[in-house]
This record gives structure tokens, sequence and C-alpha cells, in this order.
């Protein structure tokens, strides 16, 4: 059966609600809706994302308008916002796509309108989950982290690692990594007790395995040793 949309109404969330995402208490922004009046006194609402809102307010169907035309006009704009939102992302930092996701849901963009923003980014090459992954491993290291916290990180993201091409092997070699523990090790001063354990516990927290943490932990130690012996 098909229905008339005679009256649409945007209601936006109050401002209090909004400021609650914003400063972190809120895990989902809050969202607007549009009120619909129907032929034969039916009402519906579709909730959409603030800024959908706005660009509809913009964008008005003309009215009356058959429900299933309305629909799709307010879910085309929809589509345009989350694009321009995942470009705006992208501008400012590479991201993984499944926090490009995340964003989008946390903002009440629905699923087809995410899956339109992912699959039209991904063609344009803006949004490419190998060269997010790439850099963010070697940045990472830069920063002297270790394997392990760099998975956990990259799952927190999303990220399968078994789909990144050539890792772990093109990415980690025990020398490298004890490399990069050392150069930790060396900015730190030894504790007067109990060093070994506090230094091991200090460089698996940032992610290093227990085995690369005691060798380079035990290598240090013992240039400390040669330096008070001379």
């Amino acid at each position: 059966m098909s229905y008339t949309v005679t009256e649409a109404t945007v209601v936006f969330p109050d401002k209090k609600a909004a400021s609650s995402f914003s400063s972190g208490y809120a895990s989902k922004k809050p969202c607007a809706h549009i009120d619909c009046e129907l032929e034969g006194g039916f009402e519906r609402s579709i909730w959409i994302p603030v800024r959908v809102a706005r660009l509809y307010v913009k964008n008005r169907p003309d009215l009356p308008c058959d429900w299933d035309n309305f629909r799709e006009a307010v879910q085309l704009i929809e589509r345009q916002c989350a694009l321009t939102m995942v470009t705006e992302m992208l501008s400012r930092r590479d991201h993984a796509t499944g926090e490009v996701c995340d964003k989008l849901a946390r903002y009440g963009f629905h699923q087809p309108a995410i899956d339109f923003a992912v699959e039209r980014a991904t063609e344009y090459h803006f949004l490419d989950e190998n060269r997010f992954c790439s850099y963010f491993i070697e940045e990472r290291k830069r920063r002297g982290w270790g394997q392990r916290k760099i998975e956990t990180e990259l799952k927190r993201r999303h990220v399968v690692l078994d789909d990144i091409p050539g890792y772990p092997e093109d990415y980690f070699a025990v020398e490298d990594d004890l490399a990069r523990a050392s150069a930790l090790l060396a900015k730190r001063r030894v504790p007067e007790t109990r060093g070994f354990e506090k230094l091991v516990r200090f460089l698996m927290g940032k992610g290093f395995s227990y085995h690369i943490a005691a060798d380079a932990v035990k290598a240090r130690l013992d240039a400390e040793r040669e330096e008070c012996a001379v």
C-alpha cells in the first residue's frame, strides 16, 4: 500500500544531549529525526545524523510526496553526507576501514550509507587498508612500540592481521626488535632494586615479548657492570 507524505518536520537534539557526546559521556552522538504526517492520519519518523538533517533542510523534497520516494531522497542525502564525512576524516589522517565504520555508526549513519561511503572512498583510493596498516606499523615502531602493542592497537581498529600482506615477517625481525628495545632502555635509569624485573616489565608494557625484553635488559645490566668495573 502506498502512502503520501503531506508534512515533514525536522527535530534536532537539544544542546545538552549534543554536549554529552563531545565530552565523552555518550558513546553515540544524539540524532535528529524527521516526523512525517501521512495521508489517512498515519505518522512515521526517520532518524538521521544531525549533519544529514541540516542538509535535508536545505534540500527538502516537494510535498506532498510518495513515502517511498521521500525516504529514498533522505537516504540519498545520508549517503552523500557519509561520503563527505569520510573524506574529511581521511584529509586529517589515514584511517583503518573499521575505524571509519565505527565513527560513522557513532554519528548515527545507517549501514547502507556506511557501506556506500566506504565503497566509494576505497574506489577513489582515499581509503586504503594496506596503506594504513603499513604506515601505522612503521610509525609506531619509530615510537618504540613492540609487536604486541602494535597488534593490539590494530585489532582495536578492526584490522585483520592475516589480511596484511607479508605480515608479520615483512615488518618485524628479532634484531630490529632488540635494537628498539635497547634504545628505549638507554633513556632510562637502572632502578636500584629489582632492576631486571622492573625494566623487563617496562619493555613488556611497550609491547615487546618477554624474550626480547629479557635479552635487552640483560645486555643493559651487563654494560652497567662493565662500566662500574672500569
